[in-house]
């Protein structure tokens, strides 16, 4: 588990590797009472970087109030069930 301090109402920032062109997409898990998913975006590999490079998947989150969140994201391909990585998050939501 990897643990992250976030200011109540400011967005927390998780950005994780994907592999290009094999499928696969990062899927954020349920989300607990009190924090929310503001945006997740896509970013390019490097420029001039190969075809089927990796590129960074960012999920931004606010946490709306005080307190211990556990966010869990699984990598996987959409027509599959079973996920090839796990990464679970602890985020410690403070006061600003």
């Amino acid at each position: 588990m990897e643990h992250l301090t976030a200011v109540v109402d400011e967005p927390v920032r998780i950005a994780l590797e994907s592999s290009g062109g094999a499928g696969y997409e990062w899927r954020l898990g349920e989300m607990p009472p009190g924090l929310r998913l503001e945006t997740r975006e896509s970013l390019p590999p490097e420029a001039g970087a190969p075809p089927g490079s990796p590129h960074q998947v960012v999920f931004t989150l606010v946490a709306q109030a005080e307190g211990t969140y556990e966010v869990t994201f699984t990598l996987q391909r959409p027509w599959e069930s079973d996920a090839a990585q796990e990464r679970v998050f602890e985020i410690e939501a403070v006061a600003g």
